[in-house]
């Protein structure tokens, strides 16, 4: 999920998904160029299971994946 988008902010959208029971149990991972501690600890309130900063490597992403995938805390 990116946090900066055209019509709706990847906060709100990741608080959507968090909210309807239909999409409650998506693992949420931030994709952003937003890098400030707050941005950070506002997606995770909002129901994000990790954080990635851009520029990222692709072992960044699937790192969390697998993580989720496995079942880990991110």
């Amino acid at each position: 999920m990116d946090i900066v988008m055209e019509d709706i902010d990847g906060f709100h959208a990741t608080r959507a998904l968090r909210e309807d029971p239909s999409t409650e149990h998506i693992p949420v991972v931030v994709v952003s160029s937003k890098n400030q501690k707050a941005d950070k600890m506002w997606a995770q309130l909002q129901g994000a299971k990790g954080y990635v900063v851009k520029p990222y490597a692709d072992a960044d992403i699937l790192k969390y994946i697998k993580q989720l995938v496995d079942g880990e805390a991110v």
